[in-house]
C-alpha cells in the first residue's frame, strides 16, 4: 500500500511540474514596485526613468518618461512558432479613477512575435497632463498572453508627481 501511495504522490508531482504552473507575487519595499504573475514568468521587472535607471524614490518628474521593463518573459502559448503578447498601461488617481489608459499597446503585432522578441517588453509612459504635480498615482502595466486568457504578468507602483 505504501508503494502505491508513493507512486501516486510521484505522479502528482510530475504532472504539476509538467504544466509550467507559475503563480506568485513579489514586492520591493524600497521602490514600492509590486509584481504578480499567473502562467507567465519574468526573470526581472523594473520601473525605470528615461536613462533606464531604476526609480527608487517613489517620485516621478513631470514631463519625463518612465517605463516598466519586463525581462526574461517566458511561458507564452506558441501558435505556428510565434507568441501573441498583449500589454496595457493604466494610471489611477488617489480616488481610483482612470486618468490614463493605454489598451493593448501591442495590438499592431497581428502576426505575433518570436518568443525571443517577446522575452523583453517595455511599457512607457510620458508623465504629463492630465496628471498633476504633487498628486499621487498608481501606475499598472499588464502583460498578457492572447492565446491563454489566464496568463499574465502585472507590475504596479504608486508614485508622486514632482516638478
Amino acid at each position: 500500500m505504501k508503494k502505491v501511495l508513493n507512486f501516486i504522490a510521484f505522479g502528482i508531482v510530475v504532472t504539476l511540474s509538467a504544466c509550467n504552473f507559475s503563480v506568485g507575487t513579489n514586492a520591493n519595499m524600497v521602490s514600492g514596485l509590486s509584481t504578480s504573475w499567473n502562467g507567465l514568468n519574468a526573470e526581472s521587472v523594473y520601473f525605470v526613468d528615461e536613462q533606464n535607471q531604476p526609480i527608487t524614490s517613489k517620485q516621478v518628474s513631470m514631463n519625463t518618461e518612465c517605463s516598466f521593463v519586463f525581462e526574461g518573459i517566458s511561458n507564452f502559448t506558441l501558435k505556428d512558432g510565434n507568441v501573441f503578447p498583449g500589454m496595457t498601461l493604466t494610471v489611477l488617481n488617489e480616488s481610483g479613477e482612470e486618468v490614463v489608459v493605454f489598451d493593448d499597446m501591442l495590438a499592431s503585432y497581428t502576426e505575433g512575435l518570436s518568443p525571443n522578441d517577446a522575452s523583453v517588453l517595455q511599457a512607457a509612459l510620458t508623465v504629463g497632463t492630465p496628471m498633476q504635480v504633487s498628486e499621487t498615482y498608481t501606475i499598472t502595466a499588464r502583460v498578457f498572453d492572447k492565446q491563454n486568457a489566464d496568463a499574465e504578468l502585472i507590475g504596479k507602483i504608486k508614485v508622486t508627481i514632482v516638478d
